[in-house]
């Protein structure tokens, strides 16, 4: 009886949780809707105090909901904090007219993901991280767009693909940091080292998207030299560090580690061989031999990465990261299915196709699901066994 006590009350924090969240979100949108029904008519001083009040409120309401066991509550406020402190900044600098360019919006983002980042460590927020990180990305994108914009550079995806390539080796660091540490922010950066690898290769699987990797002429300016060198050069740290760290500590694997290498390697090998194939047609008829084999390639290695993730999350008994990779594979199915429909032309064809592949897609997802409960019961199998995940 005691452990169905234990599980309605749980139920009931978490039921109560979402109600707070909400709540709070709706809070804040009544707020922000009367702030900008009067926006104009308002003292700068007063904008900034309001601003400024909010985000504090909301952070000190968070940490005592938080002291006074009510986790949840207190762990949705400190992501209503983290996104009003965001939301201040710009609206900020809006009111003394910072924000007129790219690069000043760069700027104020990179002061939001920091400030976020140490709060997050301040207040122990996993869900403020989460923030932090995914600010981080749309961060490192914009400053690169930044640079390309101020200096009149040539814009390639080439090199926005190598610069999501080397964060993903930093977070595989910062995972590996904090996981010889055992600090509970390891499982944050591991789901989004997984998510992350996993979505540059999705995107990389495209056809058209491998022709314009690297531009015709492209010539890579200083500017976005330096910022490429000085993103790899700690991303590099962060990984060796990590690595280190782990190892010394026997909670890592040569294995895993020499597999995390030779991922590097095959990524950095795709990325350079699009070059070949810069500028090609990818219309239906018209594809060469040689963006076949790219493609094939890249899409081969999108397989073996998802079937790499399962295996990680397996090991470390997360079936977030498990069902994450499933996800992926799903979709990928889904993606290349569409593609070959629109390769096969015709309405009639269209018809077949689409026939078809439904009954395979059921079949498939069936399937697949299948797969993924029987991974997430191995897990749960070898956690209850109190399996080493090192």
């Amino acid at each position: 009886m005691a452990g169905n006590e234990d599980i309605e009350l749980k139920q009931h924090i978490s039921f109560g949780a979402v109600v707070a969240t909400i709540g709070s979100i709706l809070i804040a949108l009544g707020i922000a809707w009367l702030i900008a029904l009067n926006w104009a008519g308002m003292p700068s001083a007063l904008k900034v105090l309001i601003l400024v009040s909010a985000t504090a409120g909301a952070y000190t309401a968070g940490v005592l909901f938080r002291t006074h066991d009510y986790e949840k509550i207190g762990g949705s406020l400190l992501v209503l904090g983290a996104l009003l402190y965001t939301l201040s900044i710009f609206l900020i600098a809006q009111t003394f007219n910072l924000a007129t360019s790219l690069q000043a919006n760069a700027f104020l983002l990179l002061l939001a993901w920091i400030g976020i980042l140490f709060a997050s460590y301040v207040f122990d927020s996993s869900s403020s991280l989460v923030i932090a990180l995914a600010e981080f990305l749309v961060w490192i994108s914009l400053q690169y767009f930044s640079f390309v914009e101020l200096f009149r550079g040539d814009f390639s995806v080439g090199i926005l693909a190598i610069i999501y390539l080397v964060v993903g080796v930093g977070l595989y660091g910062l995972t590996q940091i904090h996981k010889s540490r055992d600090h509970e922010f390891s499982e944050v950066y591991r789901y989004w080292t997984a998510f992350y690898v996993l979505l540059l290769t999705y995107i990389l699987s495209f056809q058209s998207l491998l022709t314009m990797l690297w531009p015709k002429g492209f010539e890579l300016t200083a500017n976005v030299l330096f910022f490429l060198i000085i993103i790899s050069l700690v991303a590099i740290v962060l990984a060796i560090v990590g690595i280190f760290m782990s190892v010394s500590k026997n909670k890592l694997t040569g294995k895993e580690v020499i597999g995390f290498v030779g991922l590097v390697f095959l990524y950095i090998l795709l990325i350079s061989l699009a070059s070949l194939i810069s500028g090609e047609s990818v219309s239906r008829g018209s594809i060469s031999g040689g963006l076949w084999v790219m493609w094939l390639f890249d899409n081969v290695l999108f397989i073996f990465v998802i079937l790499s993730v399962i295996g990680y999350g397996t090991r470390y008994q997360s079936a977030k990261i498990v069902n994450l990779a499933i996800m992926f594979f799903g979709l990928d199915i889904i993606t290349r299915y569409i593609g070959f429909v629109l390769d096969f032309g015709g309405q009639v064809g269209f018809a077949v196709m689409s026939i078809i592949g439904g009954i395979i897609l059921i079949a498939g997802g069936w399937g697949i699901e299948k797969w993924r409960r029987r991974l997430i019961e191995k897990t749960k199998e070898k956690s209850s066994q109190n399996y080493s995940i090192y």
